[in-house]
């Protein structure tokens, strides 16, 4: 299974080529794809924030419709915990809501798919896939 970053999903809302040929290589390895609920938020975010909310937002959720919503198991906030902890302490701090994807991620045994691999390579034992 193959958990989607909001770098991915955002391409795919704006039909991206080369997010859409991953998603349809993802479909033909037969992978689940998932996320976070975390992703979903940003999502919907940048959904009121433009003008045609309405449009926008079926459009997101249309999108979120091609991925099951991972939970967030008390496993993952203690990951989270220690993760944010850890990389403080290394001066390489990622941001608290991406330092969560990861983690869900990781609980779940999830490859994390993102445009952003750089950023999320600071996190060890995340699976990082790029497109």
């Amino acid at each position: 299974m193959v958990c989607l970053d909001t770098t991915f999903l955002v391409d795919l809302l704006h039909r991206m080529p080369v997010a859409e040929q991953k998603l349809q290589e993802l479909w033909d390895r037969k992978e689940s794809v998932t996320t976070t609920p975390i992703n979903a938020e940003e999502l919907f975010k940048g959904a009121y924030r433009v003008s045609d909310t309405e449009r926008e937002v079926r459009r997101v959720k249309g999108i979120l419709a091609v991925a099951r919503l991972l939970d967030v198991p008390v496993e993952a906030c203690e990951r989270y915990g220690k993760l944010v902890g850890d990389l403080q302490s290394k001066g390489e701090a990622i941001g608290d809501l991406d330092t969560l994807i990861a983690s869900i991620a990781i609980t779940h045994n999830q490859a994390l798919l993102t445009r952003n691999k750089s950023h999320f390579e600071k996190i060890p034992g995340l699976i990082l896939e790029s497109y």
